[in-house]
């Protein structure tokens, strides 16, 4: 019931603000035999916890409680909790939340053969996303995708992300990375460890017996960020 959501929202949004959160979203659903009124509840600065989730459950029920004339049809089950770390992206300052971050699109009809695609959105318009994902050989190339062709839109947890420019390897270094090449250095074409340095020729690895190693940037074949020593 869209008038259900739509007056909670308008209920909730500055108060919680105030208190320092930010509403990110209210579901009004059926669970069972019980409808559900779903408060999704995130910090503006910082990562909520169930300290503040008991707190704010009281905090939304009194607030809802006090909205007159009464909208809800029937006896409902309030349930206050956090987006999630792969939280759903809906509205426009969901997508301008997470612009340069990990996204996976779901589609209702294919993208060069894909039903979903996985990439950093890079902007977004009225009409469509424009996401960088990786091809083979850690290619970054931008697609476009209409807006009225996802079916769903969350955020991805990037364990891995890809590393093929300067920016990449900055941000990765005393990082754990993982390499691997298109022929063999000292017998071996993987490489796993630190990443202590970098220059536009080559990288500088050092494993965990402290050895370092130094792979020329042109006979990398894959090299990315991981949180597996």
């Amino acid at each position: 019931m869209p008038e259900v959501v739509d007056k909670v929202q308008a209920v909730l949004a500055d108060a919680l603000a105030e208190q320092g959160f930010d509403l990110w979203d209210v579901k009004y659903e059926k669970q069972d035999s019980d409808m559900v009124l779903r408060v999704l509840v995130d910090r503006l600065d910082g990562d909520i916890n169930m300290d503040d989730l008991v707190m704010l459950t009281e905090f939304i029920s009194n607030h809802v409680d006090a909205i007159q004339p009464d909208p809800f049809p029937e006896a409902y089950l309030l349930d206050v909790s956090s987006p999630g770390a792969e939280r759903e992206l809906k509205r426009d300052r969901h997508y301008n939340w997470a612009l340069n971050k990990t996204i996976a699109v779901a589609l209702k009809t294919p993208i060069d053969h894909a039903n979903e695609l996985s990439g950093t959105l890079i902007d977004k318009t009225a009409t469509e996303l424009i996401l960088e994902v990786v091809g083979k050989k850690g290619k970054r190339t931008q697609v476009t995708v209409p807006i009225d062709q996802i079916k769903q839109t969350h955020l991805s947890i990037d364990q891995d992300r890809i590393l093929t420019s300067d920016a990449d390897f900055e941000w990765a270094l005393e990082k754990f990375v993982r390499v691997s090449t298109y022929r063999k250095i000292d017998g071996q074409k993987e490489f796993v460890g630190e990443l202590v340095g970098f220059t536009p020729e080559a990288l500088t690895i050092e494993d965990e017996d402290e050895q370092q190693v130094t792979i020329q940037r042109d006979i990398i074949a894959k090299a990315s960020h991981t949180n597996t020593f």
